[in-house]
Protein backbone atom coordinates (compact mmCIF):
# COMPACT_ATOMS: atom_id res chain seq x y z
CA UNK A 1 0.00 0.00 0.00
CA UNK A 2 1.44 3.50 -0.91
CA UNK A 3 0.99 5.69 1.73
CA UNK A 4 -0.14 9.43 0.67
CA UNK A 5 1.95 12.42 2.08
CA UNK A 6 1.01 15.99 2.14
CA UNK A 7 4.07 17.93 1.32
CA UNK A 8 4.48 21.54 2.81
CA UNK A 9 6.05 24.33 0.71
CA UNK A 10 8.76 25.47 2.63
CA UNK A 11 9.25 21.85 2.54
CA UNK A 12 9.79 22.11 -1.40
CA UNK A 13 11.99 24.91 -0.99
CA UNK A 14 14.22 24.01 1.23
CA UNK A 15 14.72 20.78 -0.71
CA UNK A 16 15.04 22.59 -4.30
CA UNK A 17 17.93 24.20 -2.45
CA UNK A 18 19.11 20.78 -1.27
CA UNK A 19 19.28 19.28 -4.56
CA UNK A 20 21.08 22.51 -6.30
CA UNK A 21 23.59 22.32 -3.37
CA UNK A 22 24.28 18.95 -5.03
CA UNK A 23 24.11 18.71 -8.45
CA UNK A 24 24.47 23.01 -10.13
CA UNK A 25 26.88 22.59 -12.72
CA UNK A 26 28.95 25.71 -11.10
CA UNK A 27 28.78 24.94 -7.72
CA UNK A 28 27.21 21.15 -7.05
CA UNK A 29 29.17 19.17 -5.06
CA UNK A 30 28.35 16.27 -8.05
CA UNK A 31 27.64 18.49 -10.89
CA UNK A 32 25.79 17.91 -13.77
CA UNK A 33 25.78 19.92 -16.68
CA UNK A 34 22.77 22.22 -17.61
CA UNK A 35 21.17 21.48 -14.48
CA UNK A 36 20.37 24.81 -13.86
CA UNK A 37 17.71 26.05 -11.03
CA UNK A 38 15.61 26.14 -13.22
CA UNK A 39 15.94 22.04 -14.05
CA UNK A 40 16.28 21.20 -10.91
CA UNK A 41 13.10 23.26 -10.00
CA UNK A 42 11.24 21.32 -12.81
CA UNK A 43 12.82 18.26 -12.00
CA UNK A 44 11.36 18.61 -8.26
CA UNK A 45 8.23 19.88 -9.45
CA UNK A 46 7.56 16.49 -11.33
CA UNK A 47 9.15 14.31 -8.79
CA UNK A 48 6.92 16.31 -5.95
CA UNK A 49 3.96 15.50 -7.78
CA UNK A 50 4.66 11.91 -8.44
CA UNK A 51 6.58 11.15 -5.30
CA UNK A 52 3.47 8.74 -4.33
CA UNK A 53 3.75 6.66 -7.13
CA UNK A 54 7.37 5.97 -5.52
CA UNK A 55 7.56 2.60 -3.31
CA UNK A 56 7.94 4.84 -0.24
CA UNK A 57 6.39 7.48 -1.73
CA UNK A 58 8.20 11.11 -0.14
CA UNK A 59 10.69 10.50 2.29
CA UNK A 60 11.05 14.12 4.27
CA UNK A 61 13.11 15.69 1.16
CA UNK A 62 16.33 13.40 2.16
CA UNK A 63 19.03 11.54 0.38
CA UNK A 64 16.41 9.18 -1.32
CA UNK A 65 14.29 11.85 -2.76
CA UNK A 66 17.57 14.05 -3.82
CA UNK A 67 19.00 10.73 -6.01
CA UNK A 68 15.71 10.30 -7.29
CA UNK A 69 15.39 13.67 -8.88
CA UNK A 70 18.98 13.48 -10.27
CA UNK A 71 17.61 10.03 -11.65
CA UNK A 72 15.27 12.15 -13.21
CA UNK A 73 17.21 14.71 -14.76
CA UNK A 74 19.46 12.12 -16.11
CA UNK A 75 16.57 10.46 -17.45
CA UNK A 76 14.62 12.83 -19.26
CA UNK A 77 17.21 15.07 -21.30
CA UNK A 78 14.43 17.47 -22.70
CA UNK A 79 14.35 18.90 -18.61
CA UNK A 80 18.35 19.40 -18.99
CA UNK A 81 17.84 23.38 -21.19
CA UNK A 82 21.30 24.00 -21.88
CA UNK A 83 21.34 27.86 -21.87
Amino acid sequence: MIKTVEIQNNEVLDFVEYVDSFYNPVTGIYPIKGATLPVIIKAVKKYVESANAYEGGWVGGDTVDRERVRDLILQNPECVVIE
